[in-house]
């Protein structure tokens, strides 16, 4: 569902975790497959990925993690380490710790010089693929280094909107992956 009108960020967020909320448990699993499947035909020839550990309601990215490691795929999670986020290698679902808000992550961070394809976490996108996560600009600032060849949001459809108001430090994806388009920026 798309609103034509240039958003505030914060506007855009509520909007978008009130429609995740609503959306109905079996169909945000069924969408959830789905998105996993579209992400894996496009880039599983790839070598190195990041990805992310849902929480609250996100696009379940549990088996698309679990699918690349057992294709023996580097898989990198994100480690948040006060402002920043670091990486670690993902080494199997025992390998992980309760992190910094909850979220699982890897018990170890390590260095990495280039990652192929990152899924990056949103609470809402837009046609131009800006993204607007949790307010504390962690992705920007990783996207910003340059490390990441491609960045790929993973987003239910109801999380898009016609035009969300950036920032100049607001960083934007490559594509947007929802369960029913791929969006790629400037097509």
């Amino acid at each position: 569902m798309l609103v034509s009108r240039n958003m505030e960020k914060a506007k855009a967020r509520s909007e978008a975790l009130a429609r995740r909320k609503n959306l109905d448990p079996a169909y945000a699993k069924r969408a959830s497959v789905s998105i996993t499947e579209r992400f894996l035909a496009m880039f599983q020839a790839f070598d190195s990925f990041l990805l992310y550990v849902s929480f609250k309601g996100e696009v379940d990215t549990v088996e698309l993690i679990n699918a690349l490691y057992g294709m023996k795929k580097a898989v990198y999670l994100p480690c948040v380490r006060g402002d920043g986020i670091e990486l670690g290698l993902y080494k199997g679902e025992n390998s992980l710790i309760c992190g910094a808000y909850g979220i699982c992550e890897p018990a170890e961070c390590t260095d990495y010089e280039s990652i192929d394809v990152a899924a990056v976490p949103g609470v809402a996108f837009d046609r131009r693929l800006m993204r607007v996560g949790w307010g504390k600009g962690y992705y920007d600032r990783l996207l910003a280094a340059g490390r990441i060849r491609k960045a790929v949001g993973l987003a239910f459809e109801c999380q898009l909107f016609d035009s969300i108001k950036a920032e100049p430090h607001d960083i934007p994806c490559d594509m947007l992956v929802t369960e029913t388009d791929i969006y790629r920026r400037n097509s």
